[in-house]
């Protein structure tokens, strides 16, 4: 689906219009306030609330809902944030991708879900902020996928809390990127059980499906080359947020979109091989159908040809005055039919 932009049209670069949702809501935000032998967890009622981003400390400011205006404001005047930076945020249809700024990077990634009733691919734009000593997560809506990295700073699991703002960050897109795998792998699932059913017995719906699935194909790749790339770039990039212990964790992450897009790929043949195979089966019945409708033409053509002569009105046909002359005629007739059944047998068209 295209959003629309046109609401932008002639205003200043920078200038605050979200793209509207029929999904927006409220914004709340939450502040996750940590080191390696505390924590505290925090739902706050403005951004002046937010705690402090001091040395030692690292701070998470989880925020769901971009409908507030207001809010995105003091967000940036709080944090520095450049008034691009807020726009790309607002404009929820971006395509991945890393920015570097003065004192941050933004980076912007796709969170990809199935849904189970439908089984149609969702959406969600989640920005990322890494400044000093804290991450900015913004996204459209409330519920995500990104409990694992809550879960493990509450509980004091994983290196989590033994790291800096840029680990963390690493950690949200690691999180995001592995759901992909759960994206994939169930499309791959899909395409399984529907290549046993083509195989087996093709139907017509079985096209509209390969279509589906290809649909979904192309929308995930369509993320996940572009996360790819910024994988890559968030690897090589040389910035004081970026510390070099945490590369290696990136490097990871870039080798888990690399394989997540060969996977893509790789289904994506197997649905064009899928394809060709239906299409394949649907001329070999139509073969056989073909096939099952000339030899029944061809059957009737000698009883055609003898009924042809007894239809013709001469005077003088001595059989047409037989007492049995009818019942030689029937059993001449089936005598045919069964000749031919057994001639075309041993040709193996039947």
């Amino acid at each position: 689906m295209v959003t629309k932009r046109s609401e932008k049209a002639g205003l200043p670069p920078g200038t605050l219009v979200p793209v509207r949702s029929r999904r927006e809501s409220a914004t709340v935000l939450k502040a996750f306030a940590y080191d390696e032998a505390s924590f505290k967890e925090t739902t706050v009622p403005n951004v002046a609330e937010v705690p402090s981003c001091v040395d030692g400390t690292i701070t998470w400011i989880d925020i769901d809902g971009l409908a507030d205006l207001r809010t995105m404001n003091e967000l940036g005047e709080r944090f520095g944030l450049h008034a691009l930076m807020i726009e790309d945020i607002l404009n929820t249809d971006q395509r991945p991708k890393i920015e570097e700024y003065q004192e941050h990077l933004f980076v912007v990634v796709k969170m990809l879900t199935l849904d189970d009733e439908t089984g149609g691919l969702n959406t969600e734009q989640v920005s990322l902020v890494l400044g000093h000593n804290y991450v900015i997560s913004l996204q459209e809506r409330p519920g995500d996928i990104l409990d694992p990295v809550r879960d493990r700073i509450r509980n004091g699991t994983g290196r989590v809390r033994k790291k800096g703002a840029d680990y963390l960050l690493y950690a949200l897109l690691d999180v995001i990127v592995d759901h992909y795998f759960k994206v994939v792998d169930a499309l791959g699932e899909r395409i399984a059980a529907l290549e046993r059913k083509v195989l087996v017995k093709p139907g017509n719906e079985d096209l509209v499906t390969i279509q589906e699935l290809r649909s979904n194909l192309i929308h995930v790749n369509r993320y996940v080359m572009p996360t790819r790339e910024l994988a890559g770039r968030l690897y090589i990039l040389q910035n004081p947020l970026i510390e070099k212990s945490t590369r290696r964790y990136i490097n990871d992450l870039q080798d888990h979109t690399v394989y997540i897009a060969e996977t893509i790929s790789t289904f994506r043949e197997m649905l064009s091989s899928l394809e060709n195979t239906y299409h394949a089966g649907q001329n070999a019945r139509m073969t056989q159908v073909m096939k099952l409708l000339t030899i029944i033409s061809t059957i009737f053509i000698p009883l055609t040809f003898v009924v042809g002569i007894y239809g013709m009105n001469f005077d003088h046909m001595p059989e047409l005055r037989w007492r049995y002359g009818y019942f030689a005629v029937m059993g001449l007739m089936g005598v045919l039919v069964l000749f031919m059944l057994l001639w075309f047998r041993r040709k193996r068209w039947l």
